[in-house]
């Protein structure tokens, strides 16, 4: 009797977990940077796996783009918060690198950078009609029919 009590307790505990992870922890962009076909997304509670991101930008972020024949982007996880251009407090020893922070121009705010160190994804889309995702140290790519492959597109030269 008390082992079922336990298997219902985890199942119950399973199932709300999922239904807050789907339903209030959704994905949000909280600002877009950049001009033309590159840009620089900035969103809170991405997706856990590769196949969901990847899902997530093809159903929502690749929409929010008015050119969609070709693109660079990348995704960053944001908290809302940007900081100055200001090198990291490394303690004893001064520091003056300011190369972990991306800065966008298009804020006129001495508050306009991100720690680079949140990177989440890159996507490129060229005028073959591949689409090329870039996760971590994972690499993918879409093809023009709309089959994804797992791993570096080879290109092979005829001399």
């Amino acid at each position: 009797m008390r082992v079922s009590k336990i298997i219902i307790f985890i199942f119950s505990a399973t199932i709300l977990a999922f239904f807050y992870l789907m339903f209030f922890n959704s994905p949000k962009v909280l600002a877009v940077h950049g001009s033309g076909s590159n840009k620089e997304f900035l969103v809170k509670n991405i997706p856990f796996s590769d196949g969901s991101k990847i899902n997530w930008w093809d159903n929502n972020g690749a929409k929010t783009l008015s050119s969609l024949e070709t693109y660079y982007v990348s995704i960053w996880n944001f908290n809302g918060k940007y900081q100055k251009l200001a090198p990291k407090n490394s303690g004893i020893f001064p520091d003056h690198d300011t190369g972990y922070l991306l800065c966008f121009d298009d804020m006129n705010t001495e508050e306009n950078c991100i720690d680079k160190s949140n990177g989440i994804m890159e996507i490129t889309k060229t005028k073959d009609g591949y689409t090329y995702y870039r996760i971590a140290n994972e690499s993918y790519y879409r093809k023009p029919s709309g089959e994804l492959v797992k791993g570096e597109r080879s290109k092979t030269t005829i001399q």
